[in-house]
């Protein structure tokens, strides 16, 4: 039996005077699994905030059947973002990242495309279990440069893969079983989705205490009020915590 005993999540915008173009999904049970989800809206192209809502929305209406037919998923929420872009003028180029976590019983399974993050707490950390569709990403694959060569480097930001009309999608999709998913001496386990305008910051400094790491709320809260002192971009996370019995 899996019981969820803490959630938190925030979304919002790099300043007052703009839109916040992520979207997210707080936890929310489906049958005998939980999904969570956070989508960021591709700012540079009219239609983002949209795109990312129109994805959000979409897992938030799934029943439990559709819950593992990840391509389903994927594909009609990428027909709903074409049907935006052809039915409103400038809309064409509408386009969002998105990564979402599903968990049961049985394990944990993501969906991703894009550039947001999930990560599982393990000995005390924060593991990233999805890879970036980055052009810095690909240049690392490639072995072209090294992660610290990168960071004096432009293009961070600059993603490669997304669910828009322009191209065909190339998402990932893991399944992590549970009995490889690690938990602490009470069986609790945390997952948490940041946006890319969170993630940086942990990145730069990925250091909390132990006890604020393995509460979903606390570390939502001192993550909030780092980024709060600069954002950089709209900032989004969704943590959540089960009881494994």
């Amino acid at each position: 039996m899996i019981d969820l005993i803490a959630s938190s999540f925030f979304s919002l915008p790099k300043g007052s005077e703009r839109e916040n173009q992520d979207s997210i999904l707080p936890v929310r049970k489906i049958g005998n699994s939980y999904i969570f989800a956070v989508a960021d809206g591709v700012g540079s192209y009219a239609g983002a905030k949209e795109a990312s809502t129109i994805a959000i929305n979409y897992l938030n209406q799934l029943k439990e059947n559709q819950l593992h037919d990840i391509n389903s998923i994927f594909r009609n929420i990428r027909d709903k973002i074409i049907e935006l872009s052809n039915n409103i003028s400038g809309f064409e180029k509408a386009a969002t990242t998105l990564t979402f976590g599903i968990f049961n019983h049985s394990g944990l399974i993501i969906g991703h495309i894009g550039d947001c993050r999930l990560y599982v707490t393990e000995n005390g950390k924060l593991r990233q279990k999805t890879k970036d569709h980055t052009s810095h990403q690909k240049l690392l694959d490639e072995k072209i440069y090294t992660k610290k060569e990168l960071k004096e480097l432009p293009g961070r930001n600059v993603i490669n893969e997304a669910i828009t009309k322009r191209f065909e999608m190339n998402y990932d999709t893991t399944f992590i079983s549970i009995s490889d998913l690690e938990r602490n001496d009470d069986n609790v386990i945390s997952f948490y989705i940041m946006s890319d305008g969170a993630h940086q910051h942990w990145e730069h400094r990925p250091r909390f205490s132990l006890n604020t790491i393995s509460h979903a709320d606390s570390f939502s809260a001192s993550l909030r009020k780092r980024i709060e002192k600069n954002p950089t971009d709209d900032y989004s996370l969704v943590s959540v915590q089960f009881k494994i019995h």
